[in-house]
């Protein structure tokens, strides 16, 4: 019973502290980050075919930067697993696959940044 009421306790708190933290004036509008009242409707940054291709460009480059940061620090794993293992087979065979895996992840960072450059310079002609 006291479990109960403490979780209530808890409960109670916290709703009510969403009504202090989403508290507004009645005369203010709610407008997004980075506009004004006389910038409301206005277009946005990708406003041609171009701008678009160099917002896809860089999200590709982002997890690009993400398989590759992945796929090395895999690398350095399968390197500690190689000397942890003792001799092993299973534990040898499985940093040599991790190893393998973490080889083609930086193959496949290197081809898509290289795709990024690419597009790019095709593109932007």
């Amino acid at each position: 019973m006291k479990k109960f009421f403490s979780l209530m306790l808890v409960l109670a708190f916290a709703f009510s502290f969403t009504s202090i933290a989403l508290a507004q004036a009645p005369i203010q509008g709610i407008i997004p980050g980075g506009t004004t009242a006389d910038t409301l409707g206005t277009s946005g940054s990708i406003t041609t075919t171009g701008d678009l291709v160099t917002k896809i460009m860089d999200l590709i480059n982002w997890v690009a930067w993400f398989v590759g940061l992945a796929a090395v620090v895999m690398g350095l794993y399968a390197g500690i697993l190689f000397i942890t293992a003792a001799g092993d087979a299973t534990k040898v065979t499985t940093a040599r696959n991790i190893l393998l895996y973490s080889i083609v992840g930086i193959a496949v960072a290197v081809l898509a940044f290289s795709l990024v450059a690419i597009s790019k310079a095709i593109f932007t002609l």
